[in-house]
């Protein structure tokens, strides 16, 4: 089978600005998942411009995607999640379960929630939407070198206000009283029991779940450092901590994860 594989130096490629030149490690080489030629060439130029010298190549679907990632070394793929049969958020299953040091990012031309949930429960750590001019995706995919997720405003605004509507409706548990029947303390039991069998393996500290719950209002590091008195390392250490728990590998996911397990009251 011939494989659609492209190379693009800077040598063939629009002329850099000398800004774009101080986001050079953003990635050393990339891979675009993308049936639409015209989509793909146009992220390839991006990412060119973005990263001059660097490796970008073109794969038209799942299993050339497949192929090239056994094949070749890559720490960033663009997955387009509007590819048949549902391809694009088995693309990135794959990579995060066989590749885990990669990082992904699934796009789609308009914001449908559907390809969104499903790339970010695939174990994307970002979303673009390509009908967005160039600079403002070169900024979101530059976002990666300072570890942070590429994610259109419009989807982030609206994940939000989805862990907001989350949080609202959630109830408090009743607090129990002295002289409450015994029937009802068993059944309030089994109701608490349920609900902490639906938390992650290895539970988060209060600390921990105060970062989280910033995190999710999309607090950055820097900021949460400062209203807490703490190090900027030592919010950095207790993000990756809940990465970990929550087995996962960005704030997206973590503020996904959190939403499942109901963590974000």
């Amino acid at each position: 089978m011939e494989m659609n594989i492209h190379y693009t130096s800077s040598a063939t490629s629009t002329p850099v600005p000398t800004a774009a030149q101080l986001y050079g490690g953003v990635f050393h080489a990339a891979l675009i998942v993308a049936d639409d030629t015209a989509c793909a060439d146009r992220m390839r130029r991006i990412l060119c411009e973005l990263a001059p010298h660097r490796r970008v190549v073109v794969a038209s679907g799942r299993a050339e995607a497949f192929n090239l990632l056994a094949a070749l070394p890559y720490d960033l793929v663009l997955v387009d999640m509007r590819l048949q049969g549902n391809d694009g958020a088995a693309v990135l299953h794959h990579v995060r379960q066989t590749y885990p040091r990669i990082e992904c990012i699934g796009m789609s031309a308009t914001d449908d929630q559907q390809l969104v949930n499903a790339a970010i429960a695939a174990g994307a750590i970002g979303y673009l939407l390509t009908e967005t001019d160039d600079a403002e995706l070169a900024y979101l995919l530059r976002s990666i070198e300072r570890g942070g997720s590429p994610m259109d405003s419009r989807i982030a605004r609206r994940i939000l206000g989805s862990i907001a509507a989350s949080a609202k409706a959630r109830t408090i548990e009743p607090i129990r009283v002295q002289g409450e029947a015994p029937h009802q303390q068993q059944q309030q039991k089994s109701q608490a029991d349920v609900s902490d069998s639906r938390l992650p393996q290895g539970l988060l500290s209060p600390r921990e779940l105060k970062v989280l719950r910033l995190i999710a209002q999309g607090w950055s590091n820097r900021q949460i450092a400062e209203a807490v008195y703490l190090s900027v390392n030592t919010i950095e250490f207790h993000a990756k901590s809940i990465y970990r728990k929550l087995s996962v590998k960005s704030r997206t996911q973590a503020v996904h994860e959190a939403m499942q397990h109901g963590l974000l009251n």
